[in-house]
């Protein structure tokens, strides 16, 4: 199987520019998002796996078009809601149907209850990412172990070093905004290997 671990796109917040809780992608983080298909041209990717949050899935939009696939919306890959970082806290955040009707072609993962709050609960440790980040994985890239398949997720900072970590224990690679970082696993759940992509990004390279 073939696992693809993508931060999202250069931010807002990543520049000092503000945005809250929420943010929106900067004008490099929009050029950034725009090259990820480019790295994608000759592989056929099963399914596209995202955070919620606006930066993250504007930075999936440009490859879910290429691919024409839905972007699935995975709770558990949401940014981590830190003690220090009550703005996470005390943003409204938008209710699973009304993130749905913002975009086209975005739905949530069907093993959420879309009736309930789809953002963690704060305050968060890292240590809760990574149980929830675990969650997702067992229950949907598991399965995946021992085909051919390409399966491609997008996060956060914190939530794609994890799924990082869980695909490749000891990993190193750094997360870079909308850097590639491929794992090939095999069928016992084992990386056989890791290997970061940035040649897309030309000179926008940053984490």
């Amino acid at each position: 199987m073939h696992l693809y671990v993508i931060r999202h796109g250069q931010s807002t917040m990543n520049i000092g520019k503000g945005g809250g809780a929420d943010c929106e992608l900067s004008a490099i983080g929009y050029w950034q998002a725009e090259q990820i298909p480019a790295f994608f041209r000759n592989i056929k990717v099963k399914v596209i796996y995202c955070s919620p949050l606006r930066r993250a899935i504007l930075s999936a939009l440009p490859l879910a078009r290429f691919c024409n696939l839905p972007v699935i919306l995975v709770p558990e890959m949401s940014e981590m809601f830190l003690e220090p970082w009550t703005y996470y806290r005390d943003y409204e955040w938008q209710s699973c149907a009304q993130i749905e009707s913002g975009y086209q072609n975005v739905r949530f993962i069907h093993t959420h209850d879309e009736s309930k709050r789809w953002w963690p609960v704060w305050p968060e440790v890292p240590s809760s990412v990574r149980v929830r980040v675990q969650s997702f994985y067992d229950a949907h890239i598991a399965p995946e172990l021992g085909t051919d398949e390409h399966i491609v997720v997008f996060g956060h900072g914190q939530s794609t070093a994890d799924l990082k970590q869980i695909a490749n224990p000891g990993d190193l690679i750094p997360v870079y905004n909308a850097g590639i970082v491929q794992f090939v696993m095999n069928a016992a759940g084992k990386c056989e290997s890791a290997v970061v992509h940035t040649e897309h990004l030309g000179v926008h390279v940053s984490d």
